[in-house]
């Protein structure tokens, strides 16, 4: 049955003369799993913007076409009515969370729609026990952290109970084990709630499996529409990039026919005579200890969050610090800053970091936190980048146009930060600190809301630095991303670290903590870990 109804939708942000789309004709029935793909930049977050009414209503700029939703006009539709309709889980969480503790936030959306006080109460515990999160109904959000910060912000959607969810990266900040849980849950609201979902994300392989159509936005128009089997079989290589990582694998040996599933591509590939030689890496032995963490321990509220943590940075390392959302990655990264406090030592180059002044740590170490709005103060992408030189007094311009050209951001170096994707501000964000050439360069949570042509690029720059001296600690949960690029990987659960070492160490036996591509061909050769593994 037809539900939301989209014809000849044009829109420009404000200030723009580029289409954001263009000319957007689509259907989407009820009850659909609709996943959107694309490049960062192409329309995704905007179309998504648009059905729920924050656009013109909030974000401004140009619109014509028409959106319907049950053959009634979207502009015909009060905001509290749309919002009972729709509801949108945006990339960044911290954006609408408003209160100050989890039960009052999901309650907060609740009161505004007029649901009666004596539901509210059942409805806020319901939604949080539906999204496996009761445990933490009293928690001060400020505490949570970035993925914990995400599941609250889904649970208040779920709590609605609206016709339609829109989700826009809803598993782009957490772990593995969570980032399943979320997709479950999306396809039990889905299925047992009769829900409409549209789902905006560049983690593909596991949402690809359970929609029920894809679209491939290009440039702010639909590149492609279809079901699965179509765009296995399309040879648009713009088109092709979004399938999962099992089904490119798939194509490359030659599968004709679509596997059915991640455990059908295995059991194929079981069958077939395969012979995979691991790609041979590069074994150096770093000696000279840059950051030096002896015994960490610290926390917030009286809650502890790391134990008792020890661990060597050697001068040259790229490393990806991996766990579970919570278990202290985002924190640790703030104690090497001295940005919070913390029992036990921490040297960064042999001194004291509870005696360096913020502003002086900053000077050896480059930070990128996993919110990319905290480095957004400027009115275009240029300033952005020049304001870090100039508070540091570096006077080297050259090097901004150099850094946006290498992040493929040159194109957007004087547009409004706050009018570019998602994606756009996390590379600025990323860009803002390269320009200082820093000798230790820190990133959490990098790849967020980037797509796979963007990554290799980030990839491609990371390494480059990384070869020429730059030492590299990220915190991820794009285990492929960091398969292809680190070189040491650390494993952290519940405050801890509970193993160090190469992608063999770590990732050869993962249940969790591994590749899709290893869990693919583990049973051919339990050392490939990507695709460029089997393809070099």
């Amino acid at each position: 049955m037809k539900y939301i109804n989209i014809r000849n939708l044009n829109y420009y942000y404000p200030r723009s003369t580029i289409r954001a789309l263009n000319n957007i004709r689509l259907t989407i029935n009820k009850g659909e799993i609709v996943f959107i793909a694309g490049k960062s930049g192409s329309g995704k977050s905007t179309l998504a913007k648009c059905i729920s009414g924050s656009i013109p209503n909030f974000y401004g700029g140009k619109i014509s076409g028409e959106i319907s939703i049950n053959d009634v006009c979207i502009n015909k539709i009060s905001n509290s009515d749309r919002s009972k309709e729709i509801t949108m889980v945006f990339q960044d969480p911290e954006r609408q969370l408003l209160m100050n503790k989890v039960h009052r936030e999901i309650a907060f959306g609740l009161e505004n729609i007029a649901v009666e006080a004596k539901n509210i109460k059942r409805r806020v515990f319901e939604a949080l026990q539906f999204s496996n999160i009761l445990d933490l109904a009293y928690r001060d959000i400020s505490t949570l952290s970035g993925g914990e910060k995400q599941k609250v912000a889904i649970a208040s959607a779920i709590a609605y109970l609206p016709r339609c969810i829109i989700l826009d990266e809803p598993t782009s900040q957490l772990d593995p084990a969570a980032a399943e849980e979320i997709i479950k849950l999306i396809k039990k609201v889905n299925e047992e709630l009769g829900i409409t979902i549209i789902i905006i994300e560049q983690r593909i392989d596991k949402w690809f499996d359970i929609a029920d159509r894809i679209l491939v936005m290009k440039e702010g128009n639909i590149g492609f529409s279809g079901d699965k089997k179509t765009l296995y079989n399309i040879e648009d290589k713009y088109i092709r990039d979004f399938l999962p990582s099992y089904m490119k694998f798939s194509k490359f040996i030659g599968m004709d026919k679509m596997p059915l599933s991640f455990k059908d591509a295995r059991l194929k590939i079981e069958k077939l005579g395969l012979n995979l030689k691991e790609r041979k890496r590069e074994n150096i032995n770093f000696s000279n200890i840059l950051i030096q963490i002896k015994k960490l321990t610290c926390g917030y509220e009286n809650i502890s969050v790391l134990k008792n943590v020890s661990l060597d940075i050697k001068e040259g390392e790229f490393i990806s610090v991996l766990g579970a959302n919570g278990s202290g990655k985002s924190t640790l990264l703030k104690a090497i800053m001295g940005v919070i406090k913390y029992k036990g030592s921490i040297k960064v180059l042999e001194e004291e970091v509870k005696k360096i002044k913020t502003r002086n740590i900053s000077k050896k170490i480059g930070y990128v936190s996993q919110n990319p709005n905290d480095y957004i103060s400027k009115d275009t992408v240029y300033d952005e980048l020049k304001f870090t030189l100039d508070n540091y007094g570096i006077k080297n311009y050259e090097i901004i146009d150099e850094t946006l050209k290498r992040l493929d951001i040159y194109e957007i170096r004087d547009k409004n930060p706050r009018d570019i994707s998602s994606g756009e501000r996390q590379r600025v964000a990323i860009a803002s600190i390269l320009v200082m050439k820093p000798k230790i360069l820190i990133l959490d949570e990098p790849t967020r809301g980037l797509d796979y042509n963007v990554k290799i690029n980030l990839g491609e720059t990371l390494k480059d630095l990384n070869d020429k001296g730059t030492t590299i600690i990220m915190v991820t949960h794009d285990i492929e991303f960091a398969a292809k690029y680190c070189t040491k990987f650390t494993l952290m659960f519940n405050g801890e670290i509970v193993c160090y070492g190469n992608s063999e160490d770590v990732l050869g036996e993962g249940i969790y903590y591994t590749t899709e591509i290893n869990k693919l061909v583990r049973s051919k050769n339990p050392k490939i870990f990507t695709l460029d593994d089997v393809f070099k």
